[in-house]
């Protein structure tokens, strides 16, 4: 009798077939990229890690309320992902080693350019249609990549007498002729000829720091901020000198907000990985949501015409705030990417499910999967095997089984 039950439920499923099945959460996960299109900033594109697939490609046209899914990358580990901000059809991505993606469609489609090094993020140039700008390293020595024909072709302009590799640039936003690249060491250049020469300006900034972030205020080009291992730092005068102007001890990213001059965000990390604002370009900084927790590998994305609105890209989903970051809500309905390594149903409501989603957390539904609810993190490896559940009245007791025990 076993043995033809489990014979008739393996006809029904080789019947129904896979076209009849249909995620049903929950929602979120890896993000390891997003970006904005600065002409139509409700438009946002998402990258997850989805290894050892190649990753989805979502898109939202409504600012982070619903995606969909609209293609995938032939990499399985996109880290950072741009829309041009003078041509929105163009995007790109990059991948591991000298992987360039590049997408004419508004990301359907994508093909390949290989570069002529290896670089981890995308700076474009704000005055110049078609100048894209890559920190990173050229024969084992600091460089800056770049292209002027939308990324079909790149010319590394190398710093001859170090060696190691670039991990950020800002462009300036009045003139492009000038341009900033961070390094270890605390090495941090200065071109004022777009890149054909560059000298040291690092007077003031501690040493052996990692410079990890750049950005240069909208309005005034002489003040910029430097995310580094040993804090923020913070230059009025061009790059001439610094000075220490955080009491967090590590940022990863930061970033002037476009349509707000004195408005400041970075994500930096003292204890734990914290949100921070600043609303007097960058001299003082505040958490202003302490309960807020993110990942030390968060992403920080602002909204080109709204200085309140920040997007976070976390290995939990994607998380929006609209008040500078007083208020955190969800901004990944319907990116379904979740692995689930467990789970069980109730045995006394089977309406009640509990999962794990890898990396993620865990999730608890009553209504058999249509709407889910992130249980409270209590992981302190960030992964459980097992779930196991006892009777208690009315709820259930819950016993998690993960790698510390």
């Amino acid at each position: 009798m076993n043995r033809l039950i489990i014979i008739m439920s393996l006809l029904f499923l080789v019947g129904t077939g896979w076209s009849d099945w249909q995620s049903i959460g929950p929602d979120g996960g890896n993000i390891m990229a997003i970006a904005i299109d600065a002409q139509n900033p409700s438009v946002l594109y998402a990258v997850p890690y989805e290894y050892p697939e190649n990753p989805r490609v979502f898109k939202t046209t409504n600012g982070g309320m619903n995606w969909q899914q609209i293609n995938r990358i032939s990499d399985n580990y996109v880290m950072f992902l741009a829309v041009d901000e003078h041509q929105s059809n163009i995007l790109y991505g990059l991948g591991r080693s000298n992987n360039l993606h590049r997408s004419t469609d508004f990301g359907i489609n994508w093909t390949n350019v290989s570069l002529p090094g290896n670089g981890g993020e995308i700076e474009i140039d704000p005055l110049i249609p078609g100048k894209l700008y890559i920190p990173g390293s050229y024969n084992f020595q600091v460089a800056l990549l770049i292209s002027t024909d939308y990324g079909l072709n790149w010319t590394p302009s190398v710093l001859d007498t170090f060696r190691g590799s670039a991990n950020c640039c800002a462009v300036g936003p009045i003139d492009t002729g000038t341009i900033y690249l961070g390094s270890a060491y605390s090495r941090l250049f200065r071109s004022t000829d777009g890149g054909s020469n560059w000298e040291l300006q690092n007077t003031g900034i501690s040493p052996n720091v990692s410079i990890q972030s750049l950005s240069i205020n909208p309005v005034n080009s002489d003040m910029i901020l430097a995310g580094t291992s040993g804090g923020m730092f913070r230059t009025t005068n061009a790059g001439e000198s610094w000075s220490l102007v955080s009491t967090f001890n590590m940022v990863f990213e930061v970033e002037f907000s476009d349509a707000a001059a004195n408005i400041a965000y970075a994500i930096g990390y003292q204890e734990s990985a914290h949100f921070y604002v600043s609303t007097d370009s960058g001299i003082t900084w505040t958490i202003p949501d302490s309960l807020f927790r993110l990942d030390k590998g968060a992403g920080l994305l602002t909204d080109p015409s709204n200085g309140a609105v920040v997007y976070i890209n976390t290995m939990k989903g994607i998380f929006k705030t609209e008040d500078f970051g007083s208020l955190w809500q969800t901004a990944h309905n319907n990116i379904r990417i979740a692995k689930i390594s467990t789970i069980v149903v109730s045995p006394w409501d089977n309406r009640r499910v509990y999962l794990e989603a890898y990396e993620n957390g865990v999730f608890k539904s009553n209504s058999t999967g249509d709407t889910w609810t992130r249980c409270e993190d209590f992981l302190s490896c960030g992964n459980i095997c097992g779930i196991g559940l006892g009777p208690a009245t009315g709820t259930d007791v819950q016993y998690a089984l993960e790698g510390s025990g």
